[in-house]
């Protein structure tokens, strides 16, 4: 039970926890807790925002299949896979270029 007859400034113990009187109304107290540190709340790191550039902004580099050899577009067909059979124009028509 919380004592009577507290004034500002006054501490007083309720369920083991120490309290300092706050303000007075007639009979009733604010008080706040004394001596005991808040909890620590666990707050997550934000990421780092990373930038990146609109896709108006990038360069998008399409390789030159014109100054590859047949045997480097035949691959990449290949790898692709695309028909990796005909001329070196339609080799490159393929792969987009």
């Amino acid at each position: 039970m919380i004592p009577s007859g507290l004034k500002v400034g006054q501490t007083y113990e309720y369920y083991g926890l120490t309290y300092r009187v706050t303000r007075v109304v007639g009979e009733n107290y604010e008080s706040e807790r004394v001596g005991v540190t808040p909890p620590l709340t666990l707050v997550e790191p934000k990421p780092e925002k990373v930038e990146t550039p609109k896709k108006s902004e990038q360069k998008v580099e399409k390789p030159d299949y014109e100054s590859m050899q047949y045997a480097q577009l035949k691959k990449l067909c290949a790898e692709r896979g695309l028909d990796a059979k005909g001329t070196k124009a339609d080799l490159i028509a393929r792969l987009g270029g």
